[in-house]
């Protein structure tokens, strides 16, 4: 299948770009906030209008350098996503009228104009309908008046925009595989995702934060789709400062209950925080698939026993994390991230997979004939049979004499024996016991 078209936002900083981006995918996915240059990295989400689907880009805000260290790395990323896209929708701002910054964008991809169409944003009065016209200075035809925050235009807009559409596009399927990467700031999440991708998509940088919103990129791997989702650095709460800091981790945490696969990176030179354990159980929480990502591994002073020493001190941590298989890595040298995408899949299909009923309750005959339940409160407890009700996770539903009889050390030793016979990498597993009826 070809790719599907590829609409990018563009614009100077608080001219409501992502506002727009997320009237026009229908859902907040992008952080909006009156602090300017809240968007560093760019976003990219399928959207559709009138069955016509189309990938679309939110860029951080084009600025002048001494505004934010990072400047000239975000206009070097606006530049770069503008020539990829196949329609550029040119954000302004009403309110403060054409701008030199404004000016200085358009100079910046100049040789990108013909692709442009320009949206003059927070019209909602007369008045400002009758400033609309001062953007024809600009030189970009036609001049498209909208209201984000309201939806006032965007409906026209959207038509423009997927008139320009190349002929023969089709639109690929919704990613096979959504994988998140979580973790405290600065622990190397977007340095990862670039060493994936294999160019620099995210800006890095030695201060913690840097990402402040969840970002969605799509790749093929194998012929595969992947949904790669990095997300801001998890802070303590006593280090969350009210407002942007609280939003970014919120978000963070709120991209684990989408995902398929969660990545938990931790950082091998500092060890194991409870910061990183409570970042590590949303995962688990939320029943996803899970693996454990020991980055900087390349810094850590090393000998026969020191991964087996950390992988202990994961479980240790973490012990509810015992069915999450633990990956050192270093982002920077590209150890072993070959790794990550081949044990995605495999944890994918271990959420998926399924025990037929005669085999599950031939198994749970052996497990029950070496050790059978004991004596609990007021009688002992007896399985007719089992089934498999459920994936993602694997979910089984037992019928029992009475469900009070089985205290939880005898549903752990269930769970525990179950995946000493079945492979189920990555993910945990739900036993449920109903009591049958007489």
């Amino acid at each position: 299948m070809k790719r599907p078209p590829v609409v990018a936002i563009v614009g100077k900083p608080n001219s409501g770009k992502s506002t727009l981006f997320n009237r026009i995918v229908g859902s907040r996915l992008a952080i909006v906030h009156e602090t300017p240059g809240v968007t560093r990295d760019t976003m990219q989400v399928r959207a559709d209008w009138n069955g016509r689907a189309f990938d679309l880009v939110d860029t951080g805000g084009f600025a002048e350098a001494h505004e934010d260290p990072l400047q000239p790395q975000i206009s070097d990323r606006i530049v770069r996503t503008a020539g990829r896209a196949d329609v550029i929708l040119f954000v302004a701002d009403v309110d403060t009228g054409p701008t030199a910054e404004d000016g200085r964008l358009l100079k910046a991809l100049r040789e990108f104009r013909d692709r442009m169409i320009l949206a003059v944003n927070k019209v909602e009065a007369d008045a400002d309908r009758w400033n609309v016209h001062e953007f024809h200075s600009l030189g970009i035809e036609p001049v498209f008046e909208v209201s984000a925050l309201h939806g006032g235009g965007v409906g026209d807009l959207l038509d423009a925009i997927v008139e320009r559409f190349p002929e023969g596009e089709v639109a690929a399927e919704d990613p096979a595989l959504r994988v998140t990467i979580v973790g405290k700031p600065n622990v190397g999440k977007s340095s990862l995702v670039n060493s994936l991708l294999g160019e620099d998509r995210h800006i890095v940088s030695e201060e913690p934060g840097t990402t402040r919103d969840s970002i969605d990129i799509r790749i093929r791997w194998h012929d595969r789709e992947i949904l790669i989702v990095d997300t801001a650095g998890v802070k303590r709460k006593a280090r969350t400062e009210p407002g942007l800091d609280v939003i970014s981790s919120l978000k963070s945490l709120r991209s684990v209950r989408f995902a398929d696969i969660v990545l938990v990176m931790l950082d091998a030179t500092a060890g194991i925080s409870r910061q990183d354990v409570r970042v590590a159980a949303e995962g688990h929480r939320a029943r996803k698939g899970v693996a454990v990502l020991v980055n900087k591994w390349d810094l850590v002073e090393k000998n026969n026993s020191t991964a087996a020493r950390f992988t202990r001190a994961v479980r240790e941590e973490m012990a509810f994390l015992s069915y999450a298989p633990v990956l050192t890595i270093s982002a920077l040298t590209g150890q072993r991230l070959d790794r990550i995408f081949p044990l995605c899949v495999r944890i994918q299909e271990a959420r998926n997979a399924r025990i037929s009923t005669s085999e599950l309750n031939r198994v749970l005959e052996t497990i029950t004939g070496s050790n059978p339940p004991k004596f609990y409160r007021t009688g002992t407890g007896k399985i007719y049979y089992g089934t498999q009700t459920g994936v993602e996770p694997p979910t089984f539903t037992l019928f029992v004499n009475k469900a009070a009889y089985f205290p939880r050390s005898y549903i752990r030793y269930l769970n525990n024996s179950l995946r000493n016979l079945f492979t189920f990498e990555g993910t945990a597993i739900t036993i449920s016991l109903k009591s049958k009826e007489r």
